[in-house]
């Protein structure tokens, strides 16, 4: 006769032991508190009833730790009485690994269940050895099969948990949670084996970031996106006429019911758009807003491009956001890819509030919600002042320790003027030159970027003569792309350590920009993993990040303290990375963010 149990499940379950333990109890809980609270790792998977932590809901905690069998606790069943028990286990020393463990923190927070210690997600971890001889793909599978040699059956993963479970689901539940401590121990291997440990560090600490930024949301003022959305309307259908003696007009077609408007010309077809320049004589490879500025004062061509970017705001933004801001907390909760980018830097849907338009009226949309205000700080030229580092050009360092616009000095030096006597203008286009140079713009290209980013014109000698001037003035910058040049490196790291492998149809610019922007994206992670560590028992919120720039939300009466928080932490965070030169963060205090 085969022993009774008394943990809910049917008697033919007994043997499956083994395999895991359901916990539907407190009585059952208790038994298990002691011995995971003393894990030295504990890996950590959940199950929910959907994907918006807000409204769906935490049905199982899986966690398995070395030597024991994986314990499933059923929350349906659990909760909130073993609250403060589920508590203790996710607050104890053990590191605890997760595959995409922002999606599990966000549910457990719902629950009132605040993970905190050591953190490694296997997910993170697998982008950071992409480069590495890691596999391209890191869904839990892939990964599975890659570093294990295991298939995993993810047939699950869709059911449905809120009902009554069954073995194949506990089975396949407890799998998911049993693998990560295998697969942390293998990674583990080729983090030190690739000297990744730095990155994957400060990667892990950032995850908490992510996930509370994520979970908190950005609060939008609809009625301001409403105007502006009939605004931008108005625009694009201005725009729309303006190109209606280039395209022809629409005509009247009569149905059954009713009749509609039509035009035979699609502005959204790449092929139809390219023959209508070439007929008024403008032959181009491509219809892309950075082929098209250097023509943009033909009228057809200036309507083209306020009737895209119109469009755009529309489809992308204006339209979506009021659809996606969340029933239960009215907030947007845009999702950040953490290294959305193989420079490391972070990517946005949901939507891409990184993209928004950077026109006062797009950002006056993102407010702070009564009695509270936005902290918004950036870093000052970030990805200039990782140039002069990594380059080492003596007069760059020089003028950033010596706090002098580098700017005003570029302008000064290619058109030999003193700097007290340089224009806005002048220091416009100067901002031109530096941006666009480093990063390996020929003349031609120059020329472009700066009209389509600075709104400068430079006719093709002054960027010959200003790409000359620049490259002798900065000869540090000059030595590093001849080094560059000359090796054709087949890597590169940042100043983390974060390795970026080129492919062989690897172009020079990338050479020059990868390592560059994947260092500022690191020193942004570390200020976000700093920031969350000292806001973590406060009422201010990380709410936006955009590449350099961090928006936090905070209670008016703390808005100058928290500023001056935010500051020191962010330029502490780049000191870390930076040795010669020194990193400046500027913060300001707004109701909206357009108004820093």
């Amino acid at each position: 006769m085969k022993e009774k149990t008394n943990i809910g499940l049917k008697e033919e379950l007994v043997p499956r032991m083994k395999k895991w333990l359901l916990i539907t109890n407190l009585y059952e809980l208790d038994q298990v508190v002691e011995k995971l609270k003393i894990a030295r790792v504990m890996a950590i998977d959940t199950e929910t009833t959907g994907l918006d932590p807000y409204r769906a809901k935490l049905r199982l905690i899986q966690i398995a730790v070395e030597n024991e069998t994986t314990v499933i606790l059923d929350c349906f069943k659990l909760l909130p009485e073993g609250l403060e028990q589920l508590r203790e286990i996710m607050q104890s020393k053990a590191i605890k690994v997760f595959q995409n463990a922002k999606f599990d923190i966000q549910f457990l927070e719902t629950s009132g269940i605040v993970v905190s210690g050591n953190l490694f997600d296997t997910m993170i971890a697998a982008q950071l050895l992409r480069t590495s001889g890691g596999p391209k793909k890191v869904g839990l599978g892939q990964l599975a099969e890659h570093f294990l040699g295991e298939t995993m059956s993810k047939e699950e993963q869709t059911s449905d948990f809120s009902g009554e479970l069954s073995i194949t689901q506990l089975d396949y539940a407890a799998k998911d949670a049993e693998v990560l401590l295998r697969l942390r121990e293998e990674m583990l291997i080729e983090f030190k084996r690739n000297k990744l440990l730095e990155v994957a560090r400060l990667e892990f600490v950032c995850v908490y970031a992510v996930a509370s930024m994520e979970y908190s949301g950005i609060y939008v003022d609809l009625n301001k996106v409403k105007k502006l959305t009939s605004e931008i309307e108005k625009d694009r259908d201005k725009a729309l006429e303006e190109l209606y003696p280039y395209i022809g007009y629409p005509t009247e077609q009569m149905g059954m019911f009713e009749s509609k408007t039509s035009n035979h010309f699609n502005l959204n077809s790449n092929k139809q758009v390219l023959k209508l320049l070439s007929d008024f004589g403008i032959n181009v490879e491509n219809a892309s807003r950075h082929t098209l500025a250097s023509y943009e004062n033909h009228q057809m061509v200036s309507s083209l491009l306020k009737y895209r970017h119109a469009t755009k705001a529309l489809t992308t933004f204006l339209y979506t956001i009021p659809e996606q801001i969340n029933p239960i907390t009215n907030r947007l909760h845009p999702r950040y890819g953490q290294n959305g980018a193989w420079s490391g830097r972070m990517s946005c849907v949901g939507p891409n509030i990184q993209a928004i338009p950077r026109e006062k009226a797009f950002r006056d949309c993102f407010i702070a919600p009564k009695g509270r205000k936005l902290v918004i700080a950036d870093y000052s030229q970030i990805e200039l002042r990782v140039i002069a580092e990594f380059s080492g050009d003596k007069r760059m360092i020089e003028a950033y320790k010596n706090k002098e616009d580098l700017h005003k000095l570029t302008a000064s030096l290619i058109l030999q003027k003193e700097q007290n006597m340089i224009t806005k203008a002048e220091r416009q286009a100067a901002k031109a030159v530096n941006f666009g140079l480093v990063f390996g713009m020929g003349a031609k290209g120059l020329k472009t970027y700066a009209s389509e980013t600075y709104g400068t014109n430079m006719t093709m000698e002054e960027a010959e003569l200003f790409k000359k001037r620049f490259f002798s003035a900065y000869k540090g910058v000059d030595l590093w792309h001849q080094h560059i040049r000359k090796t054709m490196p087949t890597s590169s790291r940042t100043l983390s350590g974060r390795k970026h492998n080129y492919s062989s149809d690897s172009g020079i610019s990338g050479r020059y920009n990868t390592p560059i922007q994947g260092s500022a994206a690191d020193i942004l992670k570390n200020a976000l993993g700093m920031l969350y560590i000292s806001l973590k028992d406060t009422d201010t919120k990380i709410v936006a990040v955009v590449h350099d720039e961090i928006v936090l939300e905070c209670d008016e009466n703390r808005a100058q303290e928290t500023a001056e928080l935010l500051t020191e932490i962010m330029e502490s965070a780049g000191r870390r990375y930076m040795k010669d030169v020194p990193v400046v963060a500027e913060a300001g205090i707004a109701d909206s963010w357009a108004d820093k």
